[in-house]
C-alpha cells in the first residue's frame, strides 16, 4: 500500500469517527416551537410520534414565520381573488408554499447563526449597490402594498 493511500485511508477513518457537526457556530440545544433537541442527543427515534416531535421541534420556527406572511392586505387580496376566480387558482398555492417556506427558513437560520439581519448580511457579502437595491426594493414593494 502506498504512503498516500494509507494517509487518505487514515483521514477517512478519522472523519468517520468524528462527531457530526451541522454548524460550527451552533452552541447548545435547539429550542423549537414544539420542543427541544438536546445538543448531544443522537438517539434513534423508533416511533412515528417521536419522529414527528423531533421534526416539529426543528420545523416549528419556520411555520411560525410563514404565518407572519398573512397580514390584513394579504387577506383582502385573498378575498378579492376568491370572489373573482373561485377555487381555480388554488393549485398555485401548492407551488408557492414550498418556495416561501424555504426562503423563510434560510433567512431564519442565517439570523440565528450570525445574529444579524438579512439586510446587513446582503450589505456585507454583496456590497453597497446590491444592499441598497434590496432595501429600496423592499421599501417600494411595502409602500405599494399599503397603497393597494
Amino acid at each position: 500500500m502506498s504512503d498516500t493511500s494509507a494517509t487518505s485511508l487514515e483521514q477517512i477513518e478519522l472523519a468517520s469517527s468524528a462527531p457530526a457537526v451541522l454548524d460550527s457556530a451552533h452552541i447548545g440545544d435547539i429550542h423549537g416551537a414544539f420542543g427541544t433537541i438536546r445538543q448531544h442527543d443522537t438517539g434513534v427515534r423508533k416511533t412515528w410520534r417521536a419522529r414527528l416531535a423531533t421534526l416539529m421541534a426543528i420545523v416549528g420556527p419556520g411555520l411560525i414565520v410563514m404565518v407572519g406572511d398573512n397580514d390584513a392586505g394579504a387577506f383582502g387580496t385573498y378575498t378579492q381573488a376568491g370572489q373573482n376566480y373561485g377555487t381555480s387558482l388554488l393549485w398555485t398555492l401548492m407551488l408557492l408554499i414550498p418556495v416561501i417556506y424555504v426562503n423563510q427558513e434560510m433567512v431564519s437560520r442565517l439570523g440565528a447563526v450570525t445574529g444579524v439581519g438579512h439586510a446587513r448580511l446582503i450589505f456585507e457579502r454583496f456590497g453597497k449597490f446590491w444592499g441598497a437595491f434590496s432595501l429600496i426594493d423592499l421599501v417600494l414593494l411595502n409602500g405599494l402594498t399599503i397603497v393597494t
